[in-house]
């Protein structure tokens, strides 16, 4: 249809909508605002009338280029009959020569479509974080919240297991890369919708009871791991500082740690403020890695203790396996923050790149760590594996180090819980105004900071404590639910059968993991809160 033609019926259209007290006449006047919404109607009904078109919303892949999620709407052939490819967006229509009668009408037009464009990008971005992340920000949070403190104990974890844990990180890495590309698909599986969260997910997938058990994993993640932060830090600023001759007790340097994480708490908002914080974080993780490795190597128990017999190591120890791989699982976990990095990334089809290279990455390191200190310790290493190299400046940094990352990394683990949880309590300022959804929000996040001090307090057995979560929390986040949650969602027919064997795989070893794992770790707690009570 001639593109006058349809300027017409538009003008008409509109004019016959004021005559009957819709809307109002346009108005050609540079100062007058257009009303959009029923001359688009308009717009969208003139093309339906002749050329037979309807639109739709079309979802643009499992990981689109960009936010929105919808693409602006297409004209597409009602009938299958495809006998005009102009659109309305004015993309691919050539405009012809108009009389100066009909420019005002073509102006009226343009600033139509550019206002119901804007109208249609607002709808979608409503409530959606700002997509301004590129790729090594997007690593950095990955990454920030993987490394932490689990690095620590991968040695301790190679005492359990013999030198066949070299090959469960590197099995570890290639599950905890494979799962966060999933989690991510199962975000997306509904055509024209985006969900946000892991309870959406189990939602999505099981109802309402899929909601709740994954809300209970997820949360016990990401508040569970908060704990530990806390005790980490608390018990290296006591080590620290004793030594200088500050008497104050390791509880208190805890309620300390606490107070401090609830700054960052109380500020941030979403997670691409965090940005700045996360590549901290990966820094001092980075030299904490360096420290530990160096120092093993330096000074290995045999250089240490000249006059003791050398420890033990074994090459397999099929009894520890299933402890020792709750714990490694541990340090790649970050599936709870895998949705809110994505939905803040600027290009999210990149994001299978930025979850196997942020695996690659703590990988490495995890070898680095592991073997240096299984080699240097033996079975004699233990958890954190900073308490078994020599006194002195390098343990003095690393320690520094490692309570920086940790005061770090906990807020932003905790602002995966709370943006959860602020969306399900529609807790914002379209709801509540600024103030009040200042006041709200501060209020429940102080709340949960004392809790989580107060549960840390309770438990301040870091290895036990540690694996109970790993083993209950961890495993089920990273290697159980994703694969269940992908298949209920997309039907088993969506994976070839080379591909359902390596869920098998996964699915079996995350069970078996997370059981084992769990009941050794409540034995070990009960046994030294029992001893620490004696």
């Amino acid at each position: 249809m001639p593109v006058t033609t349809l300027i017409r019926r538009v003008l008409n259209r509109s004019n016959t909508l004021a005559d009957s007290g819709d809307v109002a006449p346009l108005d050609r006047s540079d100062n007058a605002p257009v009303s959009p919404v029923p001359i688009a109607s308009a717009i969208f009904n003139a093309a339906d009338q002749d050329a037979g078109m309807a639109t739709t919303a079309r979802f643009t892949s499992n990981f689109p280029d960009s936010n929105p999620i919808y693409e602006a709407p297409t004209m597409t052939p009602a009938d299958g009959d495809f006998t005009d490819s102009s659109s309305l967006d004015g993309s691919d229509i050539k405009m012809p020569i108009v009389e100066d009668g009909e420019k005002d009408a073509v102006e009226d037009l343009a600033r139509l479509e550019s206002q119901v464009a804007e109208q249609e990008q607002a709808i979608v971005q409503q409530g959606q974080p700002a997509r301004n992340a590129g790729f090594l920000r997007s690593f950095s949070n990955v990454v920030c919240i993987i490394i932490g403190t689990g690095c620590l104990q991968i040695p301790y974890a190679f005492a359990k297991t013999g030198w066949i844990g070299v090959i469960i990180v590197v099995f570890s890495a290639f599950i905890g890369g494979y799962t966060g590309v999933l989690t991510i698909k199962c975000l997306y599986y509904q055509h024209g919708q985006r969900l946000h969260s892991f309870p959406q997910i189990g939602r999505a997938a099981f109802g309402r009871w899929g909601q709740y058990a994954t809300q209970f994993f997820n949360y016990l993640y990401s508040l569970g791991t908060t704990c530990l932060y806390i005790i980490l830090s608390g018990q290296f600023i006591y080590q620290l500082l004793s030594t200088l001759g500050v008497n104050i007790s390791k509880k208190v340097w805890m309620i300390i740690v606490a107070l401090i994480i609830w700054v960052p708490v109380a500020i941030l908002k979403q997670m691409s403020e965090a940005a700045i914080m996360a590549i901290f974080g990966l820094l001092a993780s980075v030299v904490v890695i360096a420290v530990a490795t160096i120092m093993s190597i330096a000074q290995p128990y045999t250089k240490m203790y000249p006059n003791e017999p050398p420890p033990g190591d074994d090459i397999a120890i099929a009894i520890g396996i299933p402890v020792a791989l709750s714990s490694i699982v541990f340090s790649y976990s970050g599936s709870v923050v895998y949705p809110h990095v994505e939905a803040s990334m600027r290009k999210p089809k990149q994001w299978p790149n930025v979850v196997y290279t942020a695996m690659t990455f703590c990988a490495i390191c995890y070898l680095l760590i592991g073997i240096s200190g299984y080699w240097a310790y033996g079975d004699l290493v233990v958890s954190p594996v900073l308490d078994s190299i020599p006194t002195g400046a390098p343990a003095t940094i690393a320690k520094v180090m490692i309570t920086l990352h940790v005061i770090i990394a906990a807020p932003i683990m905790l602002l995966t819980f709370f943006l959860e949880v602020e969306e399900g309590w529609q807790i914002n300022a379209e709801r509540l105004g600024k103030k009040r959804e200042f006041v709200v929000r501060l209020v429940y996040r102080s709340i949960v900071v004392a809790l989580v001090c107060a549960v840390s307090l309770a438990i301040p057995y870091f290895a036990d404590f540690l694996s109970l979560i790993s083993s209950i929390a961890c495993v089920t986040m990273f290697a159980i639910l994703p694969i269940v949650c992908y298949l209920k969602l997309y039907g088993h027919k969506i994976a070839p059968w080379y591909e359902k064997i390596w869920m098998a795989i996964v699915l079996i070893i995350g069970i078996i993991a997370s059981i084992w794992g769990s009941v050794d770790a409540i034995k070990s707690l009960i046994r030294d809160v029992q001893e620490g009570g004696s």
